[in-house]
């Protein structure tokens, strides 16, 4: 069985326990569109331009994912000092947890609006977890697991600037776009994938 086969079985069987197309495609780890050529296309047409990244080595282990939120801590105190670290759900709680630990910050937790696509665009809106920290008035640094295209970074930080907050930077483990910044936001990365 190919890779590719083996992302279209995952897909489907995320699918059947109900899943959303964009939650789908953030356990995966692949673009909102591939998910959902995974789901309907694949026999068929070309998939989109995307790169899989599979992340269990580090993610299913605390220590190993512990180091890299250590390394993401050490990118960021050059970047200034947050009061607070945003966790973009789900992939990106644990090592946003781990980092705002290590630099003593706050907590925030943010739910994107791709979590609840589902093929079509829509007016549903992400959203602030009000059991966590605010950002209000407060320096904020946003971390992820993986940066795609870049979308959900600057849906976060235009929530965080509507709420009076600060974006210093943007931190992740992989970044799949390659680039130094997005709209001005520092990407501060472990590993850029580029493609040749």
């Amino acid at each position: 069985m190919s890779k590719i086969d083996d992302l279209m079985e995952r897909a489907r069987q995320l699918k059947e326990k109900g899943l959303t197309t964009g939650e789908i495609a953030d356990e995966l780890n692949v673009s909102r569109e591939t998910a959902l050529w995974l789901l309907t296309k694949a026999k068929t047409e070309r998939p989109p331009s995307d790169v899989y990244v599979e992340m269990k080595s580090v993610s299913s282990s605390s220590m190993r994912l512990r180091g890299m939120a250590r390394i993401l801590a050490d990118m960021i105190i050059e970047h200034g000092d947050p009061d607070v670290i945003v966790g973009v759900a789900t992939s990106g709680i644990p090592v946003a947890t781990m980092v705002a630990e290590e630099l003593g910050c706050e907590l925030a937790i943010y739910y994107p609006r791709k979590l609840k696509w589902d093929g079509e665009e829509s007016h549903v809106r992400g959203t602030f977890s009000e059991n966590f920290a605010s950002v209000a008035g407060k320096a904020c640094v946003i971390v992820d697991d993986i940066i795609t295209t870049g979308n959900t970074v600057l849906e976060v930080a235009e929530s965080i600037r509507k709420r009076g907050g600060n974006v210093l930077a943007s931190a992740v483990l992989v970044d799949k776009r390659s680039q130094e910044d997005l709209s001005g936001i520092p990407v501060l990365s472990v590993l850029r994938v580029f493609r040749l």
